[in-house]
C-alpha cells in the first residue's frame, strides 16, 4: 500500500508541475496577445488554467495508478498516453459545442493522446536507456540491412492502407479516417525517414572517428 501510495504521489506531483508550467505559458499569452487567442477558440483564460489543471490532476492519477508499467518501452508510451489523454480531453477550446464525454471529444482526445503521448513515453524511457530492447535496437543503431528492411516494411504498409483504407472509411467517423492514415501511412514512412538520418548520422560519427 506504501508503494501503491508513493507512485500515486508521484503520478500526481508530475500532472500538477505539468498543469503549472502550461498555465505559465497561457498566462504569458494572455499578457502579450489580450484575450484575442482565447476568444477564436471561445474559451477564456481561467477556462483554459482550470482545464490544464482538471487534466493534469486526472492524467497524474492515471499515470500513478499504471505506474508499474514503467519498466518496459511500450509501458512508458503507455503511461505517456494515460498522462496526455486528459489534457486534450479537459481542453476548454469548442467547449461549448460538444460535451465532455462525447464520442466526438473523447475520440479526439484519444487521437492526440496517442502521437503526443506515445512519443513523449518513449523518448524519456530511451532517455534512461540507452540500450534494449533488441528490436528497438535495431531503429536506434540500424545497419543499411535494417535501413532497408525498414524501407521496405513502411512503403508496403503505406501502399496497402491507400489501397485499402479509403474501400473501408466510407462510413467511418473522420477521426478514426485521420487516425487509420496517421498509423498506416505517416508513422511507418516517418519512423523509415527517421531510422534513415540515424543511419547516415552514425557512418558520419564512424568516420570521424576514423579520421581522428
Amino acid at each position: 500500500m506504501k508503494r501503491f501510495l508513493g507512485n500515486l504521489l508521484k503520478g500526481l506531483s508530475l500532472g500538477l508541475f505539468l498543469a503549472t508550467a502550461l498555465s505559465g505559458w497561457v498566462l504569458l499569452l494572455r499578457i502579450r496577445a489580450g484575450t484575442a487567442p482565447f476568444d477564436r477558440l471561445d474559451t477564456t483564460f481561467t477556462d483554459v488554467v482550470v482545464g490544464y489543471y482538471e487534466g493534469g490532476a486526472a492524467g497524474g492519477v492515471l499515470v500513478g495508478l499504471a505506474w508499474p508499467l514503467g519498466r518496459w518501452l511500450v509501458g512508458y508510451a503507455v503511461l505517456g498516453v494515460l498522462g496526455v489523454f486528459p489534457f486534450y480531453l479537459f481542453a476548454p477550446g469548442g467547449r461549448a459545442g460538444s460535451a465532455l464525454l462525447s464520442s466526438e471529444r473523447i475520440a479526439s482526445a484519444l487521437l492526440g493522446a496517442f502521437f503526443v503521448g506515445t512519443a513523449v513515453g518513449a523518448w524519456i524511457w530511451t532517455d534512461d536507456h540507452p540500450h534494449g530492447p533488441k528490436w528497438f535496437d535495431v531503429l536506434r543503431f540500424p545497419t543499411l540491412r535494417d535501413t532497408i528492411a525498414v524501407w521496405g516494411g513502411a512503403l508496403f504498409i503505406a501502399i496497402l492502407s491507400i489501397v485499402l483504407v479509403p474501400r473501408w472509411s466510407f462510413y467511418w467517423p473522420f477521426e478514426l479516417v485521420i487516425f487509420a492514415a496517421c498509423i498506416l501511412f505517416i508513422v511507418p514512412l516517418t519512423t523509415a525517414m527517421l531510422v534513415t538520418l540515424r543511419f547516415y548520422r552514425i557512418r558520419q560519427e564512424d568516420h570521424a572517428g576514423r579520421a581522428a
